[in-house]
């Protein structure tokens, strides 16, 4: 994975030099846009401090709906969805006594990362690079459990459930590509990656950079007069 994010990011340093042909400027393209994308962004769903755990959604696949601001600025409002769970068993210890540990945890999360995109370049050519920057919301929902057992006898130290929430922002690049008037293909590499709303117990956490590509596609054209 890692040699991955590096190919990518080597690519939009490497595509940001590249001479291109400048088309002709097209008035009948549209502003609003559709499109669909996958990516290895972590998003955190955050459990209690009892729960011992900071756990991760990865929502691989995303669709978002978008708009062109003008020629050189775009904003997009995207959605996915992720889960994960956590099984896990060790050896307890209690006033001398062995036994066994238990921890199990299920979360389901949402994603709606609201995304703008400037490029400083000319806006009229086919291949272009952007910087990104996004807030992205996290709608969670976790079910925790955990026991111990000791020769027959569960004790039960939670089982809870609950909803969750956290604002995670990111910054990097984009590549931009037009195949045609109505679809481009893009690849983003995350360069940048905080959570806003929980600080003290992620800081350490999900500093990994991450990558995606996805398709654009404009909804119409206007007819030219």
């Amino acid at each position: 994975m890692k040699t991955f994010q590096l190919s990518l990011l080597l690519l939009l340093s490497a595509f940001a030099a590249v001479a291109q042909q400048t088309p002709a400027k097209d008035s009948a393209e549209t502003k609003f846009f559709v499109g669909m994308g996958v990516s290895n962004t972590n998003y955190p769903i955050m459990g209690e401090a009892k729960h011992e755990v900071i756990n991760t959604i990865v929502p691989i696949a995303n669709v978002h709906l978008g708009y062109k601001l003008n020629k050189r600025t775009m904003v997009q409002l995207g959605v996915g969805y992720g889960a994960n769970e956590i099984n896990g068993y060790r050896i307890a210890v209690s006033g001398g006594n062995y036994g066994d540990f238990h921890r199990y945890e299920r979360i389901r999360g949402i994603v709606t990362p609201l995304t703008v995109k400037w490029t400083p370049f000319n806006p009229y050519k086919r291949l272009q690079l952007y910087v990104n920057a996004s807030l992205a919301p996290v709608f969670g929902h976790m079910k925790a459990r955990a026991t111990e057992t000791y020769d027959e006898e569960v004790i039960t130290l939670y089982d809870d459930k609950f909803y969750t929430f956290d604002l995670v922002a990111t910054a990097g690049l984009t590549l931009n590509y037009r195949l045609n008037k109505r679809l481009y293909i893009y690849a983003d590499g995350i360069l940048l990656y905080r959570n806003l709303y929980y600080l003290p117990a992620s800081g350490n956490y999900f500093r990994g950079k991450s990558a995606g590509i996805g398709l654009n596609y404009n909804l119409k054209l206007k007819r030219e007069n």
